[in-house]
């Protein structure tokens, strides 16, 4: 059929490369040079505005410039964050501190490798009528608005999370009983809001914008801010952590996540009105203005691109240690950079 031989080994060869097709390898070894997107999953405990850099990071294009096809599955808690990231389910979990110790003390091996905020972002919203009870507001000073929880009856996600264990540290260090507070779970801004509304509760404890919903009702005001507490002033929270075995199978692609969520962590600090339009429908219902204000009042804990040191894990670590019967953490954790956190990640990431 094919009289010229050259004609016929030609045609056998382009049929032979159609056939194989383009190479099916990743971005973890192309880069971005057109591969397919590595997809990778992060779990949360709940829908958070103090982890808005990663959404952030998501929504302003930081992840797909970086060949990776970001998820996020959300709710369940502390505990289904845990086990998503264990079965694998999940690669990298986003979550208080809290997360990570008890399977740490299972000897699980688990490494954070980026923190979302250099501070405590727990707000403490105090009903107009409670304060009025107190004699106090916003403007007093920060002992007599620690002083006014004792007796409150408050509001949180869940009794004995870390809103709770937090709060009661709080009061303990500035000389008032703990055990005086009583915490009723309130899943949810609105619950917490709607209860103060009602009278069942004093106050709620959660991060914005819960505090700057509740002032636009006029219903209560944040009374106060964690983060006025030096030792919560300087505290990881919403740390980035995965399986160390997970970590060093593919380091470059832990690398690129670094470096997308510090950049949106940038990003958010520097352009908080854009950031908050970005990610406004996860946070379906609440107005874009909340937002970026709650965005403006969490800068200063979008520092830098997630650097940790050692004190502001201890200081993470150590209420719940002291309030174990109630968080469930007893053992504490070598906090030596480099076994549970290394800054590691972000300095190869962001290096010159």
């Amino acid at each position: 059929m094919f009289k010229n031989k050259l004609a016929f080994v030609l045609l056998c060869l382009v049929l032979i490369v159609s056939a194989c097709g383009p190479s099916d390898e990743t971005t973890e070894n192309k880069g971005n040079s057109g591969g397919k997107a590595v997809k990778l999953t992060f779990t949360e405990p709940a829908r958070l505005l103090s982890v808005a850099p990663l959404y952030v990071a998501i929504e302003q294009g930081f992840f797909e410039k970086e060949g990776i096809e970001a998820e996020i599955v959300s709710g369940g808690g502390g505990a289904q964050v845990i086990a998503s990231v264990l079965s694998g389910e999940a690669q990298f979990a986003v979550s208080g501190p809290r997360s990570m110790f008890t399977p740490l003390d299972k000897g699980e091996d688990l490494l954070a490798i980026q923190s979302l905020n250099s501070a405590l972002t727990y707000q403490i919203t105090l009903s107009k009528q409670y304060q009025k009870k107190k004699n106090v507001s916003k403007d007093s000073s920060f002992e007599d608005r620690v002083a006014s929880l004792k007796g409150a009856t408050i509001g949180t996600n869940l009794v004995g999370d870390s809103g709770d264990v937090y709060t009661r540290h709080l009061m303990q260090m500035h000389g008032v009983d703990p055990n005086t507070l009583k915490t009723v779970k309130l899943a949810g801004d609105g619950s917490k809001i709607g209860g103060m509304q009602e009278g069942i509760v004093d106050g709620g404890i959660a991060s914005p914008p819960m505090g700057l919903q509740a002032e636009s009702k006029d219903i209560g005001d944040i009374v106060i801010n964690t983060s006025e507490e030096p030792m919560y002033g300087n505290m990881v929270w919403e740390a980035v952590f995965a399986k160390k075995e997970y970590l060093e199978e593919n380091h470059e692609t832990s690398l690129k996540v670094v470096r997308a969520i510090g950049k949106g962590m940038e990003f958010t600090r520097n352009n908080p009105r854009e950031a908050a339009e970005s990610i406004e429908s996860y946070f379906d219902g609440i107005d874009v203005d909340i937002l970026e204000e709650s965005l403006i009042g969490l800068k200063n804990t979008f520092k830098g691109y997630g650097e940790m040191n050692q004190e502001a894990w201890d200081n993470a670590q150590d209420p719940l240690v002291e309030f174990g019967k109630i968080s469930g953490v007893s053992t504490k954790q070598d906090t030596t950079e480099d076994v549970i956190w290394t800054n590691s990640y972000i300095e190869e990431a962001f290096k010159k």
